[in-house]
């Protein structure tokens, strides 16, 4: 009896992370949904924090820099189930509105489940996008950078005031 209470003494003291596995699903190129299920004693408050933390890993494992959570839900444990919580995010090369870091939020353990499980899948992140060069890329798709030609902000305001078109008011700074 002594060994059977000390056993269950350990399970319970053993921190979830510890038997814990990271779940998730590719929906895009930069889309995931990662889910957490709490298998011993738990809360959801406690999968949701490690849902978290398994989201952080996996942008982590996956090459980006910040995420931004798109959807979030979580379940209490029932006396027939128990608590889980899943996240649907969307990974970042750079940081920005509504993002957070990824880094500060990780697990290295799980940085290494997802790395492997996307070894796996054969995964490859998408390039992040290079910075647009003023007046080289935009001029190859028809978008004229101010910068280039002789008008001011205030010129082309007027401009468009007075009726020209896009490609009028691109001639005229351009010459």
């Amino acid at each position: 009896m002594r060994n059977i209470f000390a056993l269950l003494l350990v399970l319970v003291l053993l921190p979830q992370a510890a038997v814990a596995v990271i779940t998730f699903t590719q929906l895009d190129d930069d889309v995931f949904v990662v889910s957490h299920r709490v298998k011993v004693i738990g809360l959801r408050g406690k999968a949701m924090k490690l849902v978290y933390t398994k989201t952080a890993s996996l942008c982590v494992a996956a090459g980006f820099s910040h995420m931004k959570i798109l959807e979030q839900e979580s379940e209490t444990g029932q006396a027939d189930d128990s608590a889980n919580a899943s996240i649907r995010a969307q990974f970042y090369f750079e940081d920005g509105d509504e993002r957070v870091g990824c880094e500060r939020n990780s697990d290295p353990e799980y940085i290494q489940q997802a790395g492997a499980k996307l070894v796996k899948m054969a995964y490859e992140p998408p390039k992040p996008e290079p910075e647009r060069a003023v007046g080289s890329a935009g001029a190859a798709a028809g978008e004229t950078d101010l910068r280039d030609g002789s008008c001011t902000l205030e010129q082309v305001a007027a401009m468009a005031r007075a009726g020209l078109t896009d490609e009028q008011i691109r001639a005229a700074c351009l010459e």
